[in-house]
């Protein structure tokens, strides 16, 4: 067995929605994006139900995860654009230094 066929450890990240509770277990070097993730969207799910004044919990939670859904897209949209600029200045600076090199 070599060490890439070994499992990495495991962490337990306990999430309370509504009136349950999960024991989720993520790899170890996940834990701090499980546990602020949860933290940030509890505080998410707080605004709404304060501000909103008339969402319940399950409709704060809803609209709380479309948010999350909406912030993960335009990220991937941001990320596309960025990957595209990179490989146009790559090939913009392969293409300067042939020139330069078949000078």
């Amino acid at each position: 067995m070599t060490g890439n066929d070994r499992s990495k450890p495991d962490a337990t990240v306990f999430i309370k929605l509504l009136d349950r509770g999960f024991r989720l277990s993520v790899p170890a070097d996940h834990e701090t994006y499980y546990r602020d993730g949860y933290e940030v969207f509890m505080k998410r799910v707080a605004i709404h139900k304060k501000e909103g004044g008339h969402y319940d919990d399950l409709e704060a939670i809803a609209l709380t995860s479309i948010e999350c859904l909406v912030a993960l897209q335009k990220a991937q949209e941001q990320l596309e654009s960025l990957i595209a600029a990179l490989e146009e200045r790559v090939d913009h600076m392969d293409s300067s230094v042939t020139r330069a090199l078949g000078k």
